[in-house]
This record gives C-alpha cells, sequence and structure tokens, in this order.
C-alpha cells in the first residue's frame, strides 16, 4: 500500500489551473484552500498570470522553487498527460486531478486514463481522481475541493466515489453540526482507491483535539462506492476495521439500470449484488439503503455509542407514535424492553394517573420538560434497557427547547445511546439545534431512529461473535493434486470450458471427496459388469461437456433395478443424444453409477465472483433447489467453523440436524465437503465455478453425485 501520509498532510501544495475568475474550479479550489486555514505553503501555477490573491504565480510546474508535497489539477483533460509528466519530473509524488473526460466519458477518455494510469506508475504519484471533488482534513485543517468549506472536525471519516453526494454531505454537517475528520471523494480511482484509504485509516484513529464531549468512542467511516475495485482486499481490511470502528456503505447496483448509470458515470462494472451483500455482512460492515439511511448513520455513528444489546424503551408524548414505533422496533430485528416492577413502580410516582406504563411510555400529550425528563432518567438507569428513543409531538403547552436541553443534560450523566425524533416542522427545528448541540442524533420520523440504532446493534452484535479464520484448518490438503492437474490440462488442451460428468467425478474424487461408484456405459456388458460391481439400484445418465442440466432434457433414469430396466434405460438416453445438438452430442456418452438412497439432497458450489473473487454457495440440493431460495453465500477462505455456519444458516439445515426426533445427518462430512472444494479452486485457479448437486447426506456419510466444472 502507497504512502499517503504527505498527500492527506502535506506541507507545501500547488494548484496548477488556479485563477481569479471566481466562475472557474481552479479559483474556488484555491481560495477554499487559502480560507480553509492551512498552515503550509501555497503555489500557484498559471502562464497567464502573475500575481494571484497575494501570492506569486508561477508560468509552469519546473520554475516551481521546490518540489511541493501536492500538485492539484485544475486543467483541461487534453492537456493532464503533459503537464502529470512535468509533475513527476519534478518530483512531485502526490496529486488531486479534478478533471473530467475520461473513462466515464468514453472509449476515447478511457484510453486517455490509461495512459494518465501510465505516467503516474512511471512516476510513482499517488493520485486521488481524476473526475473528483478532492479532499478534505479537518486535522491540518485543508480543504482542497471546489466545494463549500466545513470546518468543524470530527470522528467521523468519508470515502465518496461522488462528488455530488459530496456537496450535500458538506451542506448536511452545516446545518445539523455534525464534524468530519477527513472527507475523500475518489472519482475514477485510476491510481488510488478505497483500499489505500482504509489501509490508511485502518491504525490511525482522529485527533479530536480535545472536544471529545458528546462523540461516540468508535471512529466511523463512511463510503458511497459505485464499484469496489480489489473485492478480497476490501474484505480484509474492512473486517480489521470493524473490529473496533464501524464501517457504513451506501452502493448502488441492485437493478441494471443503475449498473449501467455507474458505467456511464465513474466507468465502474458491478459485480452481483447478492455476492456485495455477503461480502460486507462477513466483514462486519452495515449496508444503507439509500441516502437519508447514509446521513442517518453518518450522524448516529459519530455521536452515540452501539447499544449493547437489541432491547429498546420508547418515550413518547403521543399514544399513535409510540405505537408504531413497535413495529419498526420488531421490522428492524430489535425488541421491545420489559420494565420489572420496581420501575413500573419509580414511572407510577414520577407520571400522572392516566399515563401509559408499560414500554412504550406515554407521558401524556400535556407533558412539560419535566415530565420527559422523570421518564427516561428511570429508564436510562434500567438494566433491561440497552437503548431509549424519545418521540415528541408539539402539543401548544410542549416545552421543545427545554425538552431537549434535559435530554441533553441526561445524555451527558448515562452512556446508553438516546436517540430522538421531535416529530413536526418548523416549530421543532430549535429543539434539533439544542439536541445536535449536546451531539444526540434527532430524526423527522421514529421509523428513521429506530432503522439506524437497529443497524448500530448489528454492527454490534457481529462484533459479539465474530472470531478470526483459523488457519490451521482452512486448507486441507488434497488427496490427488497431480491428478487433478492432468484433467484439467487435458481439457484445456482440447479448447474447452467445461468438464463432462466422467471427468468432473474423477477431480472430485481426486480432491478426496465421496463420489459412488461411476463407470462410462457403451453397450449391455459394460451394463451387465458394472451392475455385478455395483449392485442394484442403479442411475444412468447422460454426460456431455455441452450439457449441464441433463435433468431438463430427460437425461438421467433412477431407480433401476435389473438388467431389463437398465437396458430399456440405456436405448432411451442413447436415442435422447442422436436428436442433441452437434455440441452436445460431441463427446456426449452414457454414465451408470451407484444409487445412494435415503439421504438428503443439497447443492454444494463454487463461483468465481469478478470483484470478491471466490464464493461458496450452500442449500437446499436436487429439486428442491427450484423449488425454495435458499441460496447462502460465504466468502473465501472458509475454515471448519466458518463452513458449519454456513449450513446453519440454511433452511434444509433443520432436516440435516434430526428433524422431529430424527437421526441427525452426516453435517461433519458435509462441512468437509465445503473445504475440500474450497480447496480445490484455491489450489486451481483455472476453475470458475465447480458444483455438486445433489451432494446426497445420509446418517452416516455424505457423496457427491453429481458434478458440473467449468473453467476460466
Amino acid at each position: 500500500m502507497p504512502d499517503l501520509s504527505r498527500l492527506l498532510t502535506p506541507h507545501s501544495i500547488t494548484i496548477i489551473g488556479a485563477s481569479e475568475s471566481p466562475e472557474k474550479v481552479g479559483a474556488i479550489a484555491f481560495k477554499n484552500i487559502q480560507d480553509s486555514g492551512f498552515p503550509g505553503a501555497i503555489f500557484p501555477v498559471n502562464p497567464k498570470a502573475t500575481v494571484i490573491s497575494g501570492l506569486k504565480c508561477y508560468p509552469d510546474v519546473a520554475s516551481l522553487p521546490i518540489a511541493p508535497d501536492l500538485a492539484v489539477l485544475a486543467i483541461p483533460s487534453t492537456v493532464i498527460i503533459d503537464v502529470m509528466k512535468q509533475v513527476g519530473e519534478k518530483g512531485i509524488k502526490n496529486a488531486v486531478i479534478f478533471t473530467a473526460g475520461f473513462k466515464e466519458s468514453g472509449q476515447d477518455g478511457a484510453e486517455l486514463e490509461k495512459e494518465l494510469k501510465s505516467v503516474a506508475e512511471k512516476f510513482k504519484i499517488n493520485v486521488i481522481g481524476p473526475n473528483c471533488l478532492g479532499f478534505a482534513n479537518n486535522e491540518i485543517p485543508l480543504h482542497v475541493t471546489f466545494g463549500q468549506i466545513v470546518k468543524q472536525n470530527g470522528n467521523l471519516r468519508i470515502v465518496s466515489q461522488s462528488g455530488a453526494i459530496a456537496t450535500s454531505l458538506f451542506d448536511w454537517c452545516k446545518k445539523t453540526n455534525l464534524g468530519f475528520n477527513q472527507f475523500i471523494t475518489v472519482g475514477n480511482k485510476t491510481v488510488l482507491n478505497e483500499n489505500d484509504f482504509l489501509n490508511e485509516w485502518k491504525n490511525k484513529n482522529p485527533d479530536l483535539k480535545g472536544d471529545s464531549l458528546g462523540y461516540s468512542s468508535s471512529f466511523p467511516i463512511g463510503m458511497y462506492l459505485e464499484s469496489i475495485s480489489n473485492g478480497p482486499e476490501f474484505v480484509k481490511l474492512a473486517e480489521e476495521i470493524s473490529v473496533t470502528n464501524p464501517i457504513f456503505i451506501l452502493k448502488p447496483g441492485k437493478s441494471e439500470g443503475a449498473v449501467r448509470a455507474m458505467r456511464s458515470h465513474t466507468g465502474a462494472i458491478a459485480g452481483e449484488d447478492n455476492v456485495l451483500e455477503v461480502a460486507l455482512k462477513q466483514a462486519g460492515v452495515i449496508r444503507c439503503h439509500d441516502l437519508s439511511e447514509f446521513f442517518d448513520l453518518a450522524r448516529a455513528l459519530s455521536w452515540e455509542n452501539a447499544p449493547r444489546g437489541p432491547r429498546v424503551a420508547v418515550i413518547s408524548n403521543a399514544g399513535g407514535p409510540g405505537v408504531l414505533s413497535t413495529d419498526s422496533i420488531s421490522e428492524f430485528g430489535l425488541e421491545l424492553a420489559k420494565f420489572p416492577l420496581t420501575t413500573e413502580e419509580a414511572l407510577m410516582k414520577n407520571l400522572p394517573r392516566m399515563a401509559g406504563l408499560h414500554n412504550p411510555i406515554d407521558v401524556l400529550g400535556d407533558a412539560l420538560a419535566d415530565r420527559f425528563g422523570s421518564a427516561l432518567n428511570i429508564v436510562l438507569q434500567e438494566e433491561t434497557v440497552d437503548s431509549v428513543v424519545v418521540i415528541l409531538t408539539p402539543q401548544l403547552m410542549t416545552q421543545i427547547e427545554k425538552t431537549a436541553q434535559i435530554i441533553g443534560d441526561l445524555s451527558r450523566q448515562h452512556s446508553k445511546p438516546i436517540f430522538c425524533s421531535f416529530i413536526g416542522g418548523g416549530v421543532t427545528e430549535a429543539g434539533e439545534e439544542v439536541l445536535s448541540r449536546f451531539r444526540i442524533p434527532t430524526f423527522s420520523f421514529p421509523e428513521r431512529a429506530i432503522r439506524a440504532l437497529a443497524s448500530m446493534w448489528q454492527w454490534q452484535e457481529w462484533r459479539n461473535r465474530h472470531v478470526p479464520l483459523q488457519p490451521n484448518t482452512i486448507v486441507p490438503p488434497l488427496d490427488n493434486i497431480s491428478l487433478i492437474k492432468q484433467i484439467l490440462d487435458s481439457v484445456a488442451a482440447d479448447n474447452r470450458k467445461t468438464l463432462d460428468g466422467f471427468e468432473s467425478s474423477h477431480v472430485i474424487k481426486a480432491a478426496g471427496i465421496n463420489i459412488p461408484d461411476t463407470q462410462i456405459i457403451g453397450n449391455m456388458k459394460h451394463a451387465l459388469d458394472f451392475s455385478n460391481q455395483a449392485d442394484w439400484p442403479l442411475v444412468l445418465k447422460i454426460s456431455s461437456p455441452g450439457l449441464l442440466h441433463k435433468s431438463d432434457v430427460g437425461g438421467v433414469v433412477t431407480h433401476i433395478n435389473n438388467m431389463g430396466e437398465m437396458e430399456y434405460s440405456w436405448r432411451d438416453l442413447a436415442d435422447k443424444i442422436k436428436n442433441f445438438e452437434p455440441d452436445i452430442q460431441y463427446r456426449a456418452a452414457i454414465l451408470a453409477q451407484k444409487e445412494i438412497s435415503g439421504g438428503i439432497e443439497v447443492i454444494v458450489g463454487i463461483k468465481k465472483d469478478p470483484t470478491f473473487g471466490y464464493v461458496v454457495l450452500f442449500g437446499a440440493g436436487g429439486k428442491m433447489a427450484e423449488l425454495i431460495s435458499d441460496k447462502n453465500l460465504r466468502l473465501l477462505p472458509i475454515d471448519q467453523l466458518e463452513a458449519g455456519f454456513l449450513i446453519k444458516e440454511s433452511k434444509i439445515f433443520k432436516l440435516l440436524n434430526g428433524f422431529r426426533g430424527d437421526t441427525p445427518y452426516d453435517l461433519s462430512g458435509l462441512a468437509i465437503i465445503i473445504q475440500k472444494l474450497a480447496t480445490l479452486v484455491e489450489n486451481f485457479p483455472e476453475i470458475s465455478e465447480i458444483e455438486i448437486n445433489p451432494v446426497i447426506v445420509t446418517h452416516r456419510e455424505t457423496w457427491a453425485v453429481d458434478v458440473k466444472v467449468i473453467l476460466n
């Protein structure tokens, strides 16, 4: 990973394209650098000026008196390459490029971006952008952007691939009193990407310079990304960070329309969304589903610690919103806290007779600030309460600002997270401003407060159960690497991507996975010999590299119990082969296999995702795979513990574990198959996809019955 210390904390800056024309990006960025209070030297470069804002202006990079730590480029794309060469020759090692017109604009722009990357690599220049808004570092302070300045420091760090989202967040930060430590917009990510900044922040926490009152004890990282540059590296870094500091991410790409829009915007290529979902879950990253949730979590994670448990107390001065909040608590995976009798007695002494003492607590519509405060103080001391949501609706007698002040005072006395929802318009704004000064998250609607609280609890729950992979159990040895290599090399030499059923079975067997006795049946003599060897019942199936779904064409016959049935089934399959397309007839054969009875069918597969690498799939198999949605995923590598978790998360697990008094099935053997498949693809990266469907799990053994292997 590159050293970014002098990029994010430079001692000197040159801005190439600096100007005094207020409408130009170079002028705005130059003024922002000055107005942010940057303490270092600034060198404007513009061949058409001699002085800009009282500073000497230089005609080109070569004429600068020193090699500054950072070059900021606000110039047309047509001259970027030449200027970047000058930057490199001068010995400048860090650059921010605002300029657009690269891969997001089409093929010509993509070629220009390749050239830019080549220059940066030649001179070893760290580049943010192009097509970005720049970055801000409030610790120095420094704003290298052409957006508005936010000087409020904080514990929040942000990486955004969109400059527009950054400018919106800047404005929102000013309104809500939310500060941030560093804010990076990465644009097209030609050189530096999100992983470089995660690595930079991994072991460095922001310096709040003594102003830690009201902040959470963690240092959250927010990310808006349209693509993830190196999935495995991202997951590794995110998992390491998430153990101590929460990461929350907004990434579009669920719809095909969103994928097309991202390609035209930053040239991003999206992977499958369900793989992204499991990657984030595995790394402990909170996924946001829209911008409002992203903004909500930025404030919630900055100002409140995650709850220690899921139990929520609700205090409201209106029955309706209180009742609605209970639905949201259940929907988002939280629980209503249950009060012991002592707490209800304390509430009874401090609230009117008509007040609701059970959770949610209704302090009634005529509640003044003191009544809110009494109820809040009581529940914050209750052991069965992990967090509190305070809902206020503005009645004519409601003391909005005073209530907010009392909530703020109590927040300084108790460590449990307090979330507020002051429902209304202009009349509640003054109270929200008071809460923001105390750094208490406040939301327009209680559902948003509860959703943010639930996301924080999910992160805390991940931390509670997180166990790092155990290296000694990740890679069980393969039984016969040389045979597997011989088969795969033979298929590649034949210019095929797909193995036939016989080859696939041999690969699986060589990997140490049980397969039933299997043989190619070319005639009835072969069938007789095999039946004497394997015993009835048997299965016949068509094997061809071009036929991946043989059941769909009637290419599998089960429950064959004698030679008469064998001959009839063999001739039927042979006739079907004659009617197949030539590419399926090619190398087509009929396989006989010993039938495995009395087991449960599951599917185990591994597929190479373009972003995150190999992904394991487990779930109900055979015909059940198409009838119920039971797709459970994990990224590789995987150890025995993770393989067990994967199986337990499935819908089919209830049957495998012994449903209604049944004897449990061979779960340990199933976990071993998952591990050995993982080891197989890790040793042979030319495999892009491998699937065993079904794996038949009996009470004592586990068998790979039907196998598909696809090469890159």
